[in-house]
């Protein structure tokens, strides 16, 4: 079971995430973040896990589909941000850490992508 908090904060998009992140949260994540873009040019995304007990690798290869998205086709910038040391090394095996910033909040994402 998940949930997705969607702010828009500044054309900043922020997406929180709780509870289990697997496959179904990872195309919702990809779903609202290529809506919001066909809506307006956004500055960057942030991708909040702080709140989320477990990512599955399916749900990873959906982030990275939708950081591939932010970064490549929108030419913007993706944070993440909320990882505890599990998943920080979860995100860098698999290459997620490559398409996006690591920072510890949201506070410290949005001055990253302000800068």
């Amino acid at each position: 079971m998940f949930k997705i908090d969607t702010q828009l904060d500044d054309k900043i998009l922020v997406l929180s995430v709780q509870g289990y992140c697997e496959s179904a949260a990872g195309k919702e994540i990809y779903e609202i973040t290529k809506k919001a873009f066909t809506v307006q040019k956004l500055t960057g995304v942030i991708f909040d896990f702080s709140a989320c007990k477990v990512i599955n690798s399916s749900c990873i290869a959906l982030l990275m589909e939708t950081a591939e998205l932010v970064t490549c086709d929108f030419r913007s910038d993706a944070v993440v941000c909320g990882l505890d040391q599990t998943k920080i090394s979860f995100f860098k095996m698999f290459g997620m850490l490559d398409l996006a910033e690591l920072k510890d909040d949201i506070e410290s994402a949005k001055k990253y992508l302000a800068d």
